[in-house]
């Protein structure tokens, strides 16, 4: 026995049910403490992702920065990625009230610079590694299967960059 006079038995006895206690309500989907799941959470994220790409390609486009024709083949292809990425979205899921109106002028984005092939070539690279991880935080296979096929696009578009 110990000073206090418990032994270490009983004390790794309360541990363990106490973390058992406290982990145990940890499982389930009503714990989640959101308006919104872990893979819709994931979703939405990539959603804003392609917003900021497709703003990225436009700019580019429009400045004649890089070979214009791979440039607008590879913003329909986002184009494509995003319609297909919001059809992927809940029916029931509500707009966030930041997404549920149009920004006003006060509160509009400042606007994008294009980048040139090399720095689009860059942001395709690191968006797929992005969608390797994304892909595995899901839990929905048919979700994770679109984001792996969006990454592999994603990919041959940073190869394809690298090239031009």
């Amino acid at each position: 026995m110990g000073i206090v006079g418990v032994s270490r038995r009983v004390m790794l006895g309360a541990t363990v049910a106490l973390g058992v206690g406290f982990l145990g309500g940890c499982g389930g989907a009503e714990w989640y403490p959101a308006n919104v799941t872990p893979d819709e959470y994931v979703l939405r994220a990539v959603i804003r992702e392609k917003e900021r790409m497709i703003a990225r390609y436009e700019a580019a486009i429009s400045e004649g920065s890089g070979p214009v024709e791979l440039l607008e083949r590879f913003l329909e292809h986002h184009l494509a990625h995003l319609d297909a990425l919001s059809e992927a979205l809940p029916e029931d899921a509500a707009l966030p009230e930041s997404e549920a109106s149009p920004p006003t002028d006060e509160e509009a984005p400042a606007p994008v610079e294009g980048l040139d092939a090399a720095g689009l070539g860059a942001l395709e690279a690191a968006a797929t590694s992005a969608r390797l991880d994304q892909a595995g935080a899901v839990t929905d296979p048919g979700l994770a299967q679109l984001l792996g096929s969006i990454g592999a696009c994603e990919a041959g578009h940073a190869h394809l960059l690298a090239q031009a």
